[in-house]
């Protein structure tokens, strides 16, 4: 057993453009538990750009929740344990904050190692501004014109699979080369090369007397095999080390968690390819991590991660980016009552300017829940084309579980807020389990993996994160009110067994309290499929309860919603009220 793992407590700070958090974990009964948490606004922006202050003030609530002194008088954690018992014994930090680095994206082939570029720059937090290909029809002086013009923060080179090309490579190389020469010294950006392996040397000589350039395992390594997780690693130092020179604090973050320091999405992402490879193979796990700034989208399928950083997508600064994926249409489709364009549109671009602000009526809330489902649709959309399977259907592949966490499914007023914009916005089908992450613990046991290996199980078996409950979602369509299936479950332990039909169009709430367990029996009509097997095939399972129990989501996959205002709008109320959102 390490040091760590004897000497028990960890804090983990979250740093965020909206709010900073830090959570408490310790050993209680041999296990390791969350403790305690404690939010503050963040001071990564304007005016502070200083990390610490808000680091300060959510870890001085926390401070105040426990009774533990954790800082001392200069500000610093207090590290180790002391023998009073104040301090932590290990800490980590993640972080989502900060400007994005501008990126110039340069490369060979479009559609092989330039499409492996995209991908790399989209799991991350990098804004790509430009492009250079090896069939970019400007001339070289113009592309070294972009390139300076572009003033870069990063410069991400790839092309040539292994042992593969070269020459055009190289003068690819040479016209990066000429650009940085012409810019400052100051100004010169972080240059990575992710290409043909055999030119590594050749690359680092050239650059020697121009710009510091990190040589990094191909992405594309041959046509059909494409890595991007050692590239993504060295990317993320890359960003970290950028923060740091724009906003303050970001280095005692790095110094004291002695290496374990994470960009968010990363930790994010690796809590997921956990999850796949402990669940079952033949299902996926998917998260999404809904931000002020970013939608995070992580989908793993027996350990294999795709994940993507949508840095135009959020609720809050990035909120006016949902625009470009969907309409004020979309967005009031999922409204149980008639508001106007204008209101709708006001709501979003005032979100955008105060993304700390939370709904105080209800038509503010309906219309925020009706956002994160635009927000959630679009960054499945923009992810699912890369995922290792289902990206050729029009639904989803089997997932088991999926796990949501931002602000706004945490602070749901009720669960069935968060469940019913899940349901509608990933539109599951078949069988799975709707899990939140409340307190924002994913990127934390993320992070703290490295340093402990047993908290991602013992967090996530804790009860710490709360089960909607499991969800089921046939697929199929028939009229409003025809029979879809009949329903039964049997609860372990002798208590009263419910069952009944469930109607097209109905969103059934089944009474299954968390923790329990119970035997599920589902006997779909013909035309219906929940995973058994086909259509018309019944079968049962041992589910798990949670907070509204077994959800059985007869609306049909996929989701149709009515042309019609008026009765849309009545159905929209009418599964608030299902599911409990409304009384």
């Amino acid at each position: 057993m390490s040091t760590i793992l004897e000497t028990d407590t960890l804090l983990a700070v979250d740093v965020g453009s909206v709010n900073t958090r830090a959570t408490l974990f310790d050993v209680v009964d041999g296990r390791y538990r969350m403790v305690a948490t404690g939010r503050a606004s963040s001071t990564a922006g304007s005016p502070l750009f200083d990390v610490r202050e808000g680091m300060h003030m959510a870890v001085d609530e926390l401070s105040t929740v426990t009774g533990r002194p954790l800082l001392d008088e200069a500000g610093s954690l207090i590290l180790p344990t002391t023998t009073e018992g104040a301090g932590i014994d290990a800490f980590v930090a993640t972080a989502s904050a900060g400007p994005r680095p501008r990126t110039v994206l340069v490369g060979l082939m479009p559609g092989v190692s330039m499409e492996s570029a995209r991908r790399l720059a989209g799991s991350t937090y990098l804004n790509v501004v430009e492009e250079i290909g090896l069939l970019d029809r400007r001339r070289e002086e113009e592309q070294i014109d972009i390139l300076v013009a572009a003033q870069p923060d990063v410069v991400l080179m790839v092309g040539g699979t292994d042992g593969g090309a070269s020459a055009s490579v190289l003068r690819m190389i040479e016209t990066v080369g000429l650009a940085v020469g012409l810019l400052s010294t100051a100004l010169r950006p972080s240059l990575v090369f992710a290409g043909n392996r055999a030119l590594g040397a050749a690359v680092s000589e050239y650059f020697q007397d121009r710009a510091p350039v990190t040589i990094v395992p191909n992405i594309r390594p041959s046509l059909d095999v494409e890595e991007l997780e050692p590239a993504r690693l060295k990317l993320s130092e890359i960003i970290r080390q950028l923060q740091a020179g724009k906003i303050s604090g970001f280095e005692d973050l790095a110094a004291w968690s002695g290496g374990s320091m994470m960009l968010t999405a990363d930790a994010f992402g690796r809590v997921v390819r956990y999850l796949s490879q402990v669940y079952d193979p033949d299902k996926g796990v998917l998260g999404i991590d809904v931000g002020a700034s970013h939608v995070t989208v992580a989908a793993a399928f027996d350990g294999n991660l795709n994940l993507r950083v949508n840095s135009d997508l959020g609720l809050g600064t990035s909120m006016p980016g949902l625009m470009r994926y969907a309409s004020i249409e979309d967005i009031s489709r999922w409204l149980p009552g008639d508001e106007s364009p204008g209101r709708v549109r006001d709501y979003l671009y005032n979100k955008a300017l105060y993304p700390g602000s939370i709904p105080t009526e209800l038509g503010d809330l309906h219309i925020e829940y009706a956002l994160v489902r635009e927000l959630i649709r679009a960054g499945i959309a923009l992810s699912r084309g890369d995922w290792q399977k289902g990206a050729e259907t029009p639904l989803l592949p089997a997932l088991e579980p999926i796990i949501a966490s931002g602000g706004a499914i945490a602070r749901a007023p009720r669960p069935g807020y968060a469940a019913l914009t899940l349901l509608d916005a990933i539109q599951p089908k078949g069988i799975t389990t709707l899990v939140v992450d409340p307190h924002n613990l994913i990127p934390a046991v993320g992070a703290a993996a490295g340093l402990l290996p047993m908290i991602t199980v013992q967090v996530l078996e804790s009860g710490s994160f709360v089960s909607l409950g499991t969800a089921v979602s046939p697929v199929g369509h028939a009229r409003q009110g025809r029979p879809v299936m009949r329903v039964r479950v049997e609860p372990e332990g002798g208590g009263e067994m419910s069952e009944g039909v469930v109607r097209f169009g109905q969103v059934v709430l089944l009474p299954l309290r968390a923790g329990e367990h119970a035997r599920l029996t589902l006997r779909p009509e013909s035309g219906f499929d929940v995973g058994f097997g086909g259509q018309g095939k019944a079968g049962a399972l041992r589910v798990a309860g949670g907070a509204l129990g077994v959800i059985i989501d007869a609306r049909g996959r996929p989701l149709e919603l009515s042309n019609d205002p008026a009765e849309r709008q009545a159905l929209n109320l009418k599964w608030l009220k299902d599911v409990g959102a409304l009384q």
